[in-house]
């Protein structure tokens, strides 16, 4: 196997224009900037980057213990001198620092380079470029949508000799960005998709924006782009730069382009083009019919054409595309098994991001399945070889290798690893008790179809779904972030089954992004995170009187709300023959729930002083009308009264307890009382509007049209008869119904569904398993997708119709309604 270019500490001090302190001998041969990875080679740096939600020189001291020994800083860590043979090099800015050294390693690759920018369709052409050229030559490009000031570099960095094409995907959004990307990739060819409207709060006009992208080909001697984009090609005709490039154009209009695009036929599923180019006739077949694809299509086409790549290679390419898959989806698999599907974009670089994500993922063995590489070029030993040590750095539990390849090089992985010639192969020796208990990743080039084998491993339910987008709630979570001040602690709220999401699942997620403790409602839903492998800290808000026990166990925290409730717990506590047991008190400052009353609060700071087996680990309260301006004045009589509470317990006390009170409205409206901790619930869900904040929706709940009929005129639809028209009608029936979590008060034209993008209303009384829409006027087909919520129709309007609040629709939707989550 190919050994990676070595440095020392000292070279990258030298490429990062930073001071070394420690050992300059040390060598490196990767980089980091995710403190989370689990898993490091000896010879790993990793560079502290300061951003506005986290910062990296807070995790330094950990990093030193699990053996990294090379960092680059915006400042010396405190104790650093503790930390023996270790290098610290002081940048000016971290991100620079990182972009520097990426710049360097483009500098030792001699191969072509390929960059791709434009508002939408970049990662698309980015993806397509790489099969089809991967067809003939070993490529590297950057994993799925890592085209930012910190992905682009990281990308970059993975640049090795052994490759003889290198693609890039550059995105920017804002002026001047693109200047430091370009010094990054320093591309030989650059493509341009097309302008739209995504990325534009920061640019004058399109112009402006047009302008910053083409930056990126200053330096380039091909440019790639279509003819009949208007904007595109008279900035480019119009500059001295880019006009005196070798400019390869295309057009469905204009002949005079360089490579000229004419569509032969477009029947049921493809569209057979013809291009011409250089005086050649190409007829290509080309596996979509919608307008964006083929565009796509096209140009990464035209791209290949451009560096040189035979025309059949092109043909093959071009028949054999199938749509990018721009997320992992995770769905609940048989024997409590969890599948990450990511079986559409096969590559090392890929791999490595994969592999990542199936770390995150806790309580269950890891297990991947994999296929061959479809590198024709690469030398297998080296490539696997690779694969190998990877896997054993990712501490997979668990390795199954699928093609001749990996078959070939059994001898490079471990004993316990087992391979297959084929699918075909896996799947006839399949056994259903062979998998139990698993995170299984399952990752394979198209060719392999591992969808068969998806379908083999996947508890089998009905075809409702509530998608989960766990992107989005990273987002929405960092959005709270922005109000808080870096110390400020967060306990994320996860009860009721998450709000409907699914709570291990998003508890391992909020744990990766590093949430200080989460806040479930009873003592079962902490031992369900426990039993799914959360460590962090759990408070159990609505403890049963009978459930010390199971909180003992599981080492979750109750909440203690009553005299009657700390004396049990804390005798329980005794009997266990435990000290200083985390508990929480619970102040009921006017919402009149779970609660001491303040004229409670003298005796229970008596109880605190001889309560020897427990230990106040927090003292909070919940505002009654945060989100409401008109009961501000009762929102602040609750924080004076909390505080007056506060006081009395910690001089009890003797010790320092967190205080908190403030849900997602309160983090907002009232920075003042934000305390050492807040309690976000809804907000991180995405179904909490305000103004200034930009959650994005995290829950799709879908269905499919079962069957379309024609009723005839005065035929009534449903239970009841409810729904009579005078006109002929084609309805609909899919299935959800309130079982599932549609609520009955959606029937009788109350409710829309979302079919074929178009609004269609819910006919009759909805029943138990189903429900009916008219679809009248709407070429629509069986097995046709149908939106009940998520971006197009929004929870908070279904809420409304229903006269309730997000937070019941959201937990209404039913555990039998299969959760799929995902990553974009």
């Amino acid at each position: 196997m190919a050994e990676p270019v070595l440095m020392t500490s000292y070279d990258l001090a030298l490429a990062v224009k930073g001071s070394l302190t420690g050992p300059p001998d040390l060598p490196v041969d990767d980089i980091t900037t995710d403190s989370r990875n689990l898993s490091f080679s000896e010879r790993l740096a990793f560079i502290a980057i300061k951003g506005k939600n986290h910062d990296g020189h807070l995790f330094i001291d950990g990093l030193y213990r699990k053996g990294i020994r090379v960092f680059i800083v915006e400042r010396m860590p405190p104790g650093h001198e503790t930390c023996e043979n270790a290098a610290f090099i002081v940048a000016e800015d971290s991100v620079s620092a990182l972009q520097d050294l990426a710049a360097a390693k483009r500098k030792q690759f001699s191969s072509p380079v390929i960059a791709v920018t434009g508002s939408a369709g970049k990662t698309v052409v980015k993806e397509w470029i790489a099969e089809i050229t991967g067809l003939s030559m070993p490529v590297i490009r950057s994993p799925r949508s890592y085209n930012s000031q910190i992905g682009v570099p990281l990308s970059v960095w993975k640049l090795d000799k052994a490759y003889r094409l290198g693609i890039f995907e550059a995105g920017i959004s804002r002026p001047g960005e693109m200047e430091k990307l370009r010094r990054i990739i320093d591309p030989d060819t650059g493509v341009i998709t097309n302008i739209g409207q995504a990325h534009s709060e920061n640019f004058i006009d399109d112009e402006e924006k047009a302008g910053e992208k083409l930056r990126l080909f200053i330096n380039c001697s091909t440019i790639v782009y279509c003819r009949d984009h208007e904007l595109i090609d008279r900035l480019i005709r119009s500059d001295v730069i880019y006009s005196s490039k070798n400019l390869v154009d295309w057009s469905f209009t204009d002949r005079e382009a360089s490579i000229f695009a004419e569509k032969i036929s477009a029947i049921e599923s493809s569209t057979t083009v013809e291009m011409t180019y250089k005086g050649e006739r190409m007829k290509f077949r080309i596996p979509f019919t919608d307008r964006a694809s083929v565009e796509n299509a096209l140009t990464a086409a035209s791209a290949c054409l451009a560096i040189g790549t035979d025309p059949e290679i092109i043909r093959k390419g071009l028949s054999g595309l199938v749509s990018v898959a721009m997320r992992m989806e995770m769905k609940t698999g048989l024997n409590n098994c969890i599948l990450i599907e990511d079986y559409y974009n096969s590559d090392p670089g890929s791999l490595g991001v994969a592999l990542e994500f199936l770390r995150s993922q806790n309580g269950r063995k890891r297990t991947l399945i994999l296929s061959d590489f479809m590198e024709s070029s690469r030398d297998q030993k080296e490539l696997y070889g690779e694969v190998a040590e990877d896997i054993r750095k990712s501490g997979i539990d668990r390795f199954i290798g699928i093609g001749p390849g990996l078959s070939g090089h059994r001898s490079l992985f471990g004993k316990e690893a087992t391979f297959y010639y084929s699918t075909g192969e896996f799947v006839h020796q399949f056994s259903p008790a062979s998998f139990s208990n698993e995170t299984i990743l399952i990752k394979g080039a198209r060719k392999f179809e591992f969808e068969n084998i998806v379908k083999l491993l996947e508890l089998q339910v009905h075809q409702t779904i509530l998608e989960v987008n766990l992107d989005a709630i990273a987002h929405n979570l960092n959005e709270i972030r922005g109000y808080l001040d870096p110390g400020t602690k967060i306990m994320a709220m996860v009860k009721a089954f998450a709000y409907g999401a699914g709570p291990s699942e998003i508890a391992n997620l909020l744990e990766y992004h590093r949430v200080s403790c989460l806040g479930v409602a009873y003592a079962d839903e902490g031992a369900e995170l426990r039993n799914a492998g959360v460590t962090l800290p759990v408070m159990v808000m609505n403890p049963d009187p009978g459930s010390s026990d199971i909180i003992i166990r599981h080492g979750l925290e109750p909440e203690l709300y009553s005299m009657t409730s700390f004396r049990k717990f804390a005798m329980a506590a005794s009997r266990h023959g435990l000290v200083h047991y985390p508990v929480h008190i619970k102040i009921d400052t006017g919402m009149h729930r779970l609660g001491f009353m303040p004229e409670e609060i003298v005796d229970l700071a008596s109880e605190i002083r001889s309560a020897g087996s427990l230990r106040v680990a927090s003292v909070f309260s919940h505002f009654s009308a945060s989100e409401n301006p008109a009961y501000d004045h009762f929102t602040h009589r609750q924080a004076e009264l909390f505080l007056k509470a506060v006081e009395i317990l910690r001089e009890a006390a003797g010790y320092p307890f967190l205080r908190h009170i403030c849900n997602t409205a309160a983090i907002v409206r009232f920075p003042q009382y934000h305390f050492d901790m807040v309690r976000p619930g809804i907000g991180i869900y995405g179904a909490w509007e305000y103004s200034g904040l930009n959650f994005r929706p995290v829950n799709r709940f879908r269905t499919r049209i079962s069957q379309i009929k024609r009723i005839a005129p005065g035929e009534a639809v449903g239970y009841g008869c409810s729904d009579i028209s005078d006109e002929e009608r084609l309805i609909a029936i899919v299935p959800v119904g309130y079982a599932d979590g549609l609520n009955r008060k959606l029937g009788n034209r109350n409710g829309f569904l979302l079919v074929r993008n178009k609004r269609v209303p819910i006919i009759g009384n909805i029943c138990m398993d189903m429900c009916m829409v008219d679809i009248t006027g709407i070429n629509a087909e069986e097995g046709d997708e149908a939106e009940i919520f998520g971006e197009n129709i929004l929870i908070s309007e279904v809420a409304g119709r229903c006269g309730t609040i997000p937070y019941e629709i959201l937990t209404s939707v039913s555990p039998r309604v299969k959760r799929i989550f995902f990553r974009e």
